[in-house]
């Protein structure tokens, strides 16, 4: 698996419906997607998530260049 179906995997399981681990509401992953077309930063785009400490994880993730 590369780095960038991993990243892919990773933003699919934030959005996806049967997944609650971040604790978003199905506007806050609408609206995650809803950004994330618009092809804003990350840190904008995971906004939504009301953790922290999860939210700069994930940003420091995606934001890491492709290996």
């Amino acid at each position: 698996m590369t780095m960038n179906e991993l990243k892919n995997f990773v933003y699919i399981s934030i959005i996806s419906a049967d997944n609650d681990e971040f604790g978003l509401t199905e506007d806050d992953k609408q609206e995650i997607i809803r950004r994330y077309d618009l092809e804003e930063s990350w840190d904008n785009i995971l906004e939504p998530i009301k953790d922290e400490k999860q939210r700069e994880m994930l940003i420091d993730f995606f934001k890491n260049p492709e290996e």
